[in-house]
């Protein structure tokens, strides 16, 4: 398709600069009169026969493009041509305004996948922590997340240094989604959206800096006492690809949380004594992301099916009389080649 526009482009230039009596009506030998007349110059579209014969006169430097052109022709029946009309008619009435959607969708689904945009989050608002400078290794096997940033297990800490239960992140009875008009008072809906989360876990006061199963502060003592006394201070600096994996862990790919999912995941990997187990939040968090993955490639795959469906495989078959499968759109000149 990309070739055939090409090869669309030249030719309307070269027909717009060549001379317009080749495309005007030739004045009759016979006519007779008086008085002098401007001929009258009406820019008409040639027939596709001649167009070969327009781009070899324009010059040796259109050689190849002559050569591709006369191959083009020899194959473009009047029967093709009635059947790419009609195949674009088609694709563009049922078709046309998805191309837009789907590029807002695809930026939307790149951003999300790069980690700089998460459903359930007004960027405008609050703006986006690539770091927190926090000393310390990085979360063990962090890479299942796809980050688009390393990120600290400091900062995981200081987040789970904050969260005792599902009531810690949120007064859920509270909530917009909780106080809207017409819901029901006993069991409302209460989502909370991930932006909000990230303000209230950065505003919340710190409880400790966590532990693991034995008892040892998780990261070591000396990782404690270098940025136990910085993580704890309200309103800390935490990089927001850590809040994202937190929310990610009980969200599942959702733009918001329930306290529900909330109090079931907060159980894998926080127990009831305080103990923090870092390779089940990382499953967990894993878990999460696989979904978004899964999503998008699920996306991908519709759109395949929907592009191969309306645009390409109709093409194949009208001007190559090749068949692709993907519906049955467009009729081939014979025999089709049949590829799957």
């Amino acid at each position: 398709m990309v070739a055939v526009s090409l090869w669309v482009v030249q030719v309307v230039s070269l027909l717009l600069s060549t001379n317009c009596n080749a495309f005007a009506p030739q004045s009759s030998s016979s006519s007779t009169s008086s008085s002098p007349q401007t001929p009258t110059r009406i820019m008409m579209i040639p027939p596709l026969e001649d167009l070969s014969n327009i781009l070899q006169s324009s010059g040796t430097d259109n050689d190849f493009l002559a050569r591709s052109t006369n191959l083009l022709l020899s194959e473009m029946t009047s029967e093709k041509q009635g059947a790419i009309a009609k195949g674009a008619i088609i694709s563009l009435l049922f078709g046309g305004g998805l191309i837009p959607s789907a590029i807002d969708a695809n930026k939307s689904l790149i951003g999300t996948l790069r980690g700089k945009r998460r459903g359930g989050e007004d960027m405008s608002v609050s703006d986006y922590i690539p770091t927190s400078n926090a000393s310390g290794p990085p979360l063990p096997n962090s890479f299942l997340l796809f980050p688009s940033e390393e990120i600290p297990l400091v900062d995981i800490l200081a987040i789970l240094g904050r969260i005792d239960d599902v009531n810690s992140i949120a007064d859920w009875r509270n909530l917009d989604t909780a106080k809207m008009v017409g819901v029901d008072n006993v069991n409302p809906p209460m989502w909370l959206p991930r932006g909000d989360f990230k303000k209230n876990v950065r505003s919340a006061k710190w409880k400790g800096w966590p532990k693991d199963k034995s008892g040892e502060p998780v990261g070591g003592k000396e990782l404690e006492k270098e940025e136990g006394k910085r993580i704890g201070k309200v309103g800390v600096v935490i990089g927001d690809a850590a809040l994202d994996a937190v929310f990610d862990s009980w969200a599942w790919g959702s733009s918001v949380a329930t306290p529900d999912k909330v109090e079931t995941t907060l159980a894998l990997y926080k127990n009831s004594d305080g103990a923090f187990d870092v390779d089940e939040f990382i499953g967990a968090a894993a878990r999460g992301r696989a979904v978004t993955g899964f999503a998008a490639l699920t996306f991908i795959f519709i759109q395949v099916i929907a592009y191969c469906s309306l645009f390409i495989a109709p093409l194949l078959r009208v001007v190559f009389d090749i068949d692709i499968g993907f519906g049955v759109l467009g009729d081939c000149d014979g025999t089709c080649t049949t590829l799957f």
